[in-house]
This record gives structure tokens, C-alpha cells and sequence, in this order.
């Protein structure tokens, strides 16, 4: 059977905004990962364990402070290019204040209570600035997600994503590589003072799609939050097993094994630049084909989305898992006995990412609830459980609990997606939904 030919040139222009988002999303994970190998080369595995504590748990609580807010942007912002209007000023404005005010309700409980838990996390005494340079952190990163998903909403792809998750990394790799950090303490404080700069820039690049003219598109913040406190349970789950797995690891092994168990989650989270970068494309266009009610070009979608997950996904997923232990290697040598851990989670994350874009399409076509249902029960699992796993099995029982928490969290949206929505995630084709008779 012959296979039709396909045009290189017209394929990279259907997918160019996916492949740039890629190619973004693995630069940051690119900066990521030196950053890591120059911290553990220069000071070892525990100055790796204490600057992933801090900023791993920054980002976890900026995600906990606006994690639906920023999904609700896109799918509720979206319309003003759909209508070809900008978004209200004041709506914009509202967005960013509402954002920065949950932020400053964690920053008072961080510093009137975040010592006990700390020193929970570091299974001892807690470093010096830790809280302050978490702090700000926690804003910078809040600011630069929120904006980040308003640029997106006006399909501002590449900056948008550049703010997010490439600026910041590349900047404080330049600054490690050139011998400026003369410990892991500097190294925390640049990426704090460069996250701020960011954020700062991310504000004055987002005003020119909104405007204070009549007809602009309003939307109430109401409405934001509606569609936000569901979301919020699906945003803090994406991003609650990295963070949890690494201070589980610290609170119940120590800090230089959460050093070991940060590089091998880190390479693993290579595949992650492929589900974030893919779906932070395909988002918004699932919310457009939603909002005009075309769950055809919706099912199509979801399974490009899909497909183009495994196509980057697998791979990658082989070669790590064949020379995890020459990878390890390139940390330093005392990185080597995480090689198993890495094989575990890597062979986790790849299922997960090939599994496609099955939550994202509950969030978009308005099955929150039934998304936070599934979030609240996935969460309850791993916060029992990890520490479970951590105490009789180690980093080991660690980075299979997540691997396996992470993977049925899946398999229940693909099942829930097909019997909602009648859509096949992986075909692209969909079904009529069967509704009970009327009597």
C-alpha cells in the first residue's frame, strides 16, 4: 500500500507553533539540567538537594496560589482573538491584583509559620534566607505563570512561553557558568532577583493587548474564578508529585538523597517539556473549538495532540532509560546509585505523556468538577502514600509510587473522556454520547 507523500515545508507550518513551543520548553529544561550538573559539580549533591527544595517549592506554592487562575486565563481570554478585540484593561488588571493577593495570604502564613515546616522539609535546621528568598520566588514565579497564560490566551506562543519557563533558567546559567556563584545561596538569590526583572517585563508586554476603549472584551472576575476552583485541583496535582516526591525524599531520607532523587526526577522531566509544551499550544484550541461548539475538529485535536506526544516522547524515553547510568555520570560520580530511580521514573513519565491531553480536554469543555474529582482522589493516594514508599523502599518506592499514581490519574481522564464526550484520544474519532431516555 502506498503511503500518500507529505509536504515538509507545509507540515512544519501546520505545527510551527508546537514545534517552537517544544523547541522553547526544551531549552528551559536544557538550562534546567545544566544548572543542576554545574550546582552538583561545583558543591555537590546536598547544595542540589537545598536549591531544589527551595525553588520546587516556590513554584509549588505559586501553582497553589493561582494554578487554576492562569488555566481559566486562557480558555476565558481566548475570545478576543476570537472576536479580534483586546482583552478590557480592567479585566486584565483584575487578573493580576486577584493573583497577587492569594499570593500574599501564602507569603504572611510563610513568615509567621513556615519555620516548623522548613525544618521539616530540610530534616533539621533551616537554611539561611530560606523563607525570604522563597518568597520571592513564590512572587516572581506567580507573576511570570499568570502572564505567561494571558500572552498565550492572544496566541503569543513563543514569548509567552519564553517568560514562563525559559528566561529565568538561561539567565542564571549564564551567571553559574561564569563564575559568579560562589555557593548555592547566590545562586537562589539570582534566580529570585531574575525572576522579579521577568515578571516585571511580562507586565509591560502584556498592557498592549488590552485596552480601556469601549467594546473590548470584559469578563468578570467571577466568572474567572468559576471556572479557576475546579481547575485549581487539576493545576496543583500536575505539579504536586515533583515537589512532594523531593521533600518526601528530604523529610524521611535527608537532604543529599533528595539531591540524588532531584537529578534523576529532572532527567526523567525531560519528557515533561513535551506534554507542557504541546498542550500550552493545543489548550486554547481546544477551548476555541469547544466555544464554537465543533467537537469534531475537538476530537482531531486531541489526537494530534497525542500522537505528537509519543512521536517526541518515545525515543527520548529509550535513550535515557538505556544510558541512565552514563547520564548520571555527567552530575558526578556520587550521582550514580540513583541510576535505577531514574529507569523507574523515566518509564513512568513516558506513559504518562503518551497517554495525550485527556485531563486538559475535561478542563476545557467543561467537566471541571469530574476533573476535580479525580484530582482530589489522585492527590489523597500520593500524600499517603509516598511516605509509605519512601520509608520501606526508599528513593526507589518513591519514584514508583509517583510513576504509578501518575499513570492510573490517566487512564481514569481517558475513560472519563470517552464517556463525556464520546472522544477517542488517540483515533481522533468520536461517538454519540448515550443520555437516558425521558419518560
Amino acid at each position: 500500500m502506498a503511503f500518500p507523500s507529505v509536504d515538509p515545508r507545509a507540515l512544519l507550518k501546520r505545527h510551527f507553533q508546537s514545534f517552537m513551543s517544544l523547541a522553547i520548553r526544551g531549552g528551559s529544561v536544557a538550562s534546567g539540567f545544566l544548572i543542576t550538573v554545574l550546582i552538583g559539580r561545583l558543591f555537590g549533591p546536598e547544595a542540589n538537594g537545598h536549591y531544589a527544595l527551595i525553588t520546587q517549592t516556590a513554584m509549588f506554592l505559586s501553582v497553589v496560589a493561582v494554578g487554576g487562575i492562569d488555566l481559566a486565563v486562557t480558555r476565558k481570554f481566548s475570545a478576543a482573538v476570537a472576536q479580534n478585540i483586546r482583552i478590557e484593561r480592567r479585566s486584565l488588571l483584575k487578573v493580576i491584583a486577584y493573583s497577587l493577593m492569594f499570593t500574599g495570604i501564602l507569603v504572611v502564613i510563610l513568615i509567621n509559620g513556615g519555620t516548623p515546616i522548613m525544618k521539616l522539609i530540610f530534616k533539621g535546621e533551616v537554611p539561611q534566607d530560606a523563607i525570604l528568598v522563597l518568597i520571592v520566588i513564590m512572587i516572581s514565579r506567580t507573576l511570570t505563570r499568570m502572564l505567561g497564560a494571558v500572552l498565550r490566551s492572544q496566541k503569543v506562543y513563543i514569548w509567552g512561553q519564553s517568560i514562563e519557563v525559559l528566561l529565568i533558567p538561561t539567565i542564571v546559567l549564564i551567571y553559574i557558568a561564569a563564575g559568579m556563584a560562589p555557593g548555592v545561596e547566590q545562586v537562589l538569590w539570582m534566580t529570585a532577583v531574575t525572576g522579579m526583572l521577568v515578571g516585571t517585563a511580562a507586565f509591560f508586554t502584556c498592557l498592549p493587548y488590552s485596552t480601556n476603549e469601549p467594546g473590548a472584551l470584559h469578563v468578570p472576575m467571577r466568572e474567572i474564578l468559576k471556572v479557576a476552583v475546579p481547575l485549581w485541583g487539576v493545576a496543583i496535582f500536575l505539579n504536586v508529585a515533583d515537589w512532594y516526591g523531593l521533600a518526601t525524599a528530604s523529610a524521611v531520607l535527608g537532604v543529599y538523597e533528595a539531591g540524588l532523587y532531584r537529578v534523576a526526577a529532572q532527567v526523567a522531566g525531560v519528557l515533561s517539556i513535551i506534554t507542557m509544551g504541546l498542550f500550552s499550544v493545543f489548550s486554547p484550541q481546544f477551548a476555541e473549538a469547544h466555544a464554537g461548539g465543533d467537537m469534531r475538529k475537538l476530537a482531531r485535536l486531541a489526537a494530534s495532540a497525542t500522537r505528537l506526544s509519543a512521536f517526541f516522547c518515545l525515543p527520548v524515553a529509550v535513550l535515557i532509560f538505556v544510558f541512565a547510568g552514563p547520564v548520571l555520570d555527567l552530575f558526578g560520580p556520587e550521582f550514580h546509585p540513583a541510576t535505577t530511580v531514574l529507569r523507574v521514573a523515566v518509564v513512568g513519565q513516558a506513559i504518562y505523556t503518551m497517554t495525550g491531553p485527556s485531563g486538559l480536554i475535561l478542563a476545557m469543555t467543561g467537566h471541571e468538577r469530574t476533573n476535580l474529582i479525580q484530582t482530589i482522589g489522585s492527590t489523597a493516594l500520593l500524600l499517603v502514600s509516598a511516605p509509605i514508599a519512601a520509608r520501606y523502599g526508599g528513593l526507589l518506592g518513591i519514584a514508583g509510587c509517583l510513576a504509578a499514581v501518575i499513570i492510573a490519574r490517566n487512564i481514569v481522564s481517558i475513560w472519563s473522556v470517552r464517556r463525556l464526550t464520546g472522544i477517542n484520544v488517540f483515533t481522533g474519532t468520536i461517538k454519540p454520547i448515550e443520555t437516558p431516555a425521558v419518560a
